[in-house]
């Protein structure tokens, strides 16, 4: 029964209506409601109220949407629910090209036509940096779209679990069967296909890549990376020494160099280090070890004032121990590459201390997923 269509749900306050809804969860009814679809939450749930006020995530709709849905978590001020079916429909929703998409965790909007993807996104970092970073008045660049929107992952990671091999499911660990990835490259479905030929018997994740990708981190769109670089090149400038926190193989040095007079490269990967090092020239350092042990020594080699910093650290962002190092030594400029704005807007929380921001580019580096790439350029305000 629809929770609405309770003989008395048009009457119920929200207490009671709640109380309804919580009766209901405990498998005695499967509560189901109307709700309206406002705007997209980043990690890829559409937004709604229930009617007694809280906010519903509902994975599978779009802004713009109302839908019958089913309450599938309860709490005090939220709730998640599962989509039943569609009263009304975005003129931007799209035929999905994955025949498991909504139960494969990898992808969250090939339901929503590209323009509509690239907008969510946009939207999704301002407000981040409103909620998280208590930056309100900040404009975000429009994001940058991939050359490719389909079958641009040069390599993917799949689970094994005695014979089967897939991903995950969007709510689970369990094994959703997957015949052809329509993100990943034809040569990476290839290698797909041919493991689901001859599985391994063990359970495990196994990484399949194309013959040229590199090793060790690298990013995983080849099209889309170029333009975060070209960013990066536009918002670090030039000066006389840079910091490349985090620089794995020196993929934004080496393209920096013509911008900086001395280069140095921190990085915790030995391997990725051993690749910078065959191409260095004399301008360039790379250091193994992690950011933490050598960034605030590394402010030592230059003033400053002519200092640029780099940072492209994982999704977790900027560690205390990081973070203190900045704020002591205060770098003229600080361009942040980040894979996570959540993470990435607790960070410019804390640098607002001394910086603000003068740009921000999103770069759109997975498409059909709910994955934000973006990079930042922090200036000092004086205000230290």
């Amino acid at each position: 029964m629809d929770a609405l269509q309770h003989p008395l749900g048009p009457h119920l306050s929200r207490l009671a209506w709640r109380n309804l809804l919580a009766y209901a969860q405990t498998g005695m009814m499967a509560p189901e409601v109307t709700i309206a679809i406002e705007r997209m939450a980043y990690g890829g749930a559409g937004i709604g109220r229930l009617p007694d006020g809280r906010v519903c995530f509902v994975h599978g709709t779009l802004p713009g949407e109302r839908a019958i849905v089913r309450v599938t978590k309860s709490k005090k001020n939220l709730a998640e629910a599962d989509l039943v079916r569609l009263l009304e429909v975005s003129p931007r929703r799209v035929s999905p090209k994955c025949a498991v998409f909504g139960e494969c965790g990898g992808c969250a909007y090939q339901h929503a036509d590209y323009d509509l993807q690239l907008e969510m996104k946009t939207s999704q970092v301002a407000e981040l940096l409103r909620r998280v970073g208590g930056i309100a008045d900040l404009e975000v660049r429009p994001m940058l779209a991939s050359p490719e929107q389909w079958g641009y992952r040069n390599r993917l990671s799949v689970h094994t679990d005695q014979g089967d091999v897939g991903f995950y499911h969007r709510k689970s660990h369990q094994l959703v069967d997957v015949v052809e990835c329509p993100i990943a490259s034809e040569e990476v479905n290839r290698l797909l296909a041919e493991l689901r030929e001859k599985p391994p018997r063990i359970s495990g994740r196994l990484t399949l890549r194309e013959s040229g990708a590199a090793r060790g981190f690298a990013q995983v769109n080849s099209g889309a990376a170029e333009l975060l670089a070209k960013t990066v090149q536009e918002l670090a400038g030039s000066s006389e020494f840079l910091i490349d926190a985090y620089c794995g193989a020196g993929f934004f040095s080496k393209r920096l160099l013509p911008n900086f007079h001395r280069i140095l490269g921190i990085e915790w990967s030995e391997g990725a280090v051993r690749s910078a090092r065959e191409t260095a020239t004399e301008k360039e350092t790379y250091l193994v070890g992690s950011v933490e042990a050598h960034l605030s020594e590394s402010f030592h080699g230059g003033e400053a004032a002519q200092t640029t910093l780099l940072v492209d650290p994982p999704a977790e962002g900027l560690s205390p121990d990081a973070m203190r190092a900045i704020l002591e030594n205060l770098p003229h400029r600080i361009v942040y590459v980040s894979c996570d704005p959540a993470t990435f807007s607790r960070d410019a929380k804390k640098l607002s201390v001394a910086y603000g921001i003068a740009g921000i580019q999103p770069v759109d580096m997975f498409p059909q997923t709910a994955e934000i790439e973006l990079a930042a350029l922090f200036v000092r305000t004086g205000k230290e």
